[in-house]
């Protein structure tokens, strides 16, 4: 599958997602009748599964008469003389359904596309209305829907049922002395007024508006709210019947929906695809200036590499809290790949954007959240006239980015270096003793040899950080008492590949980072990570083998005894020219332990 076939995948499994969480019927069907999509509400109403109904005919699905009825419309749906909203009398007494027809022209097919709502209870709430007082009480108190009739000039409640009260959160007594402008949410009153006006003016006879109420701990209820004229018997008032269906799971859903379209689930900030479109709204002249900067997050992958990928993503989200802490609500902050963001901010110069990237440097300074250190590099370029080209703005503030990080990842990857070298000294201190041990080895190695002066600095160095890559394995296992299990053993080996990937992260240390990759390799090639003949195996790598086991050997271990020198010697001797190089073993044993 391409990438192209993968992506409208997804989109169509959203689709489907989003269709399934309705709460009610969603079905599409071809010229001929048979059904081409349904939702999980059409399945529990036909009461078979969507492998059941799609391709299938209403006469496969349902009673003769039911059949019909649906088919009669789908025929009066396609030649133009139904659409909309309709009430279908299922004939039994006790179903009816509201369904959206929709006629799909398209130039491979021609279909309809609808929606089903259960309406029974609506139904019947009005109906009662018509009957006796009895009847319509019981209907009334017993109804699934929200239902309160308003006195349409004062705007309070005259009778509110049970479930009315439920779906507001408010008690009884509060609802039938308070206008329903007094717990209505201010953005949806202008629009509810408006219709009622309407209504009250004879021009519609009834209206149907999504609204929400505010609950008394401030929660949001959101609300299908149906009105209708009604006149109470006894005193002949014009009043409002209000019914209200409970749709804030919907909407929720929708909400959610929505936020995953448009925001990245790991920083909560905007992702590519919502940076695009807002791009193309704020690209106006009442906008400028407009000043694009570039942000390049420096040393993820060390921070990944030397202590796992949840504090790279915690790095990742401290990083985007400072971002968002030190813009204003107006500026759009998007992540737009794994290290890269970008902030879009209207109305700004070059020179406020500045001190916008200068308040974040400073904060990402102070910021000593864990082990890592929050570092980013910055580039932006100002559209300062109406007709230079945005995207021009945006290559130019991605260039300078790049520039700076030339100059700004170098020194931040060599302080992140040192910081884990004292993370891992600071847990084990065991482990920064042996590695200072293995350094004056090494260092005394490399002068018995005859290496100039700076290359034992850098055996020395190579030394020291030999076990670096130990920051990426648990410290429960370089501590364990017992034997290691075969799995344990594996990943206690992956730290010599670890501390050569947190090494060659800065050019300081890129020359060593191939000694401590391959400081666990032997001269008949069993070794690890790679296997590798005694041929291809760095010469400073043997000197770091030979002086790691040897102080491995000679210090207490929490898996073996202590060996005494001349126990450690006659070990070394042992596996010279199988685990060590003969002629290093030689010098080391004779030059440097004073061994004969």
């Amino acid at each position: 599958m391409d990438k192209h076939e993968n992506q409208l995948a997804k989109q169509v499994a959203l689709l489907q997602a989003t269709i399934d969480a309705l709460p009610f019927d969603i079905w599409c069907k071809d010229e001929e009748g048979r059904y081409l999509l349904v939702n999980q509400s059409f399945e529990q109403y036909a009461g078979k599964t969507k492998e059941e109904i799609l391709g299938k005919k209403d006469h496969d699905l349902f009673p003769e008469e039911e059949a019909d009825e649906y088919v009669a419309g789908d025929k009066a749906t396609l030649t133009g003389n139904l659409a909309g909203y309709h009430e279908i009398d299922m004939k039994n007494g006790t179903y009816k359904e509201e369904h959206k027809r929709l006629c799909i022209i398209d130039k491979d097919m021609r279909g309809i596309a609808g929606c089903n709502r259960d309406i029974t209870d609506r139904i019947l709430a009005t109906q009662c209305l018509e009957q006796s007082e009895e009847r319509f009480r019981t209907i009334f108190e017993k109804s699934q829907i929200g239902i309160g009739i308003y006195d349409s000039v004062t705007g309070i409640a005259l009778h509110v049922n049970d479930r009315l009260v439920e779906i507001l959160g408010r008690p009884r007594h509060e609802l039938l002395s308070c206008d329903w402008k007094e717990y209505s949410h201010e953005e949806d009153i202008p629009e509810n007024l408006e219709k009622t006006k309407l209504l009250r003016e004879g021009i519609i006879d009834r209206f149907s508006i999504d609204k929400r109420y505010v609950r008394p701990d401030g929660s949001i209820a959101w609300i299908n709210l149906i009105v209708t004229p009604y006149t109470a018997e006894e005193n002949k008032t014009q009043c409002h019947l209000c019914m209200i269906y409970d749709i804030t799971a919907q909407k929720k859903a929708e909400e959610a929906n929505r936020y995953l379209n448009y925001h990245d689930q790991l920083t909560g900030l905007y992702n590519r695809r919502f940076y695009d479109e807002e791009l193309v709204r704020l690209d106006q002249a009442y906008n400028l200036p407009i000043t694009l900067v570039m942000a390049d997050v420096n040393g993820l992958k060390l921070t990944n590499d030397a202590f796992g990928h949840l504090e790279g993503d915690q790095m990742l989200q401290r990083i985007s809290a400072i971002m968002q802490s030190q813009c204003r609500a107006e500026d759009v902050i998007a992540r737009i790949g794994g290290d890269e963001f970008i902030l879009l901010l209207p109305q700004t110069t070059y020179q406020e954007a500045e001190q916008v990237m200068n308040r974040i440097q400073n904060a990402l300074k102070q910021d000593k959240t864990n082990h890592f250190i929050c570092s980013v590099s910055f580039g932006q370029a100002t559209k300062e006239k109406e007709g230079e080209s945005i995207k021009e703005i945006y290559m130019i503030a991605e260039d300078r980015m790049y520039r700076e990080k030339l100059t700004e990842s170098r020194s931040m990857r060599y302080e992140t270096i040192r910081i884990v070298r004292e993370t891992l000294f600071q847990k084990n201190k065991r482990e920064q003793m042996h590695c200072e041990r293995v350094s004056r080895l090494c260092q005394a190695l490399g002068e018995a040899m005859g290496f100039n002066l700076s290359d034992v600095l850098e055996l020395k160095t190579a030394g020291l950080l030999h076990d670096i890559g130990k920051i990426g394995v648990e410290e429960s296992l370089l501590n364990k008492t017992e034997k290691l299990t075969p799995a344990e053993w594996e990943e206690v080996k992956r730290h010599a590949e670890i501390g050569y990937h947190i090494l060659t992260s800065a050019s300081e240390f890129a020359g060593i980072a191939e000694y401590v990759l391959c400081h666990h390799e032997r001269i008949d090639g069993t070794g690890y990570p790679r296997n590798l003949p005694a041929s291809k195996i760095p010469i400073q790598s043997k000197i770091i083998s030979i002086a790691d086991a040897y102080d491995a050997m000679t210090r207490l271990r929490t898996y073996r005894n202590i060996m005494s020198k001349e126990e450690a010697v006659l070990e070394i001797q042992k596996n010279a020219g199988t685990q060590f190089d003969p002629e290093i073993a030689r010098i080391f044993i004779k030059e440097v332990l004073g061994c004969s």
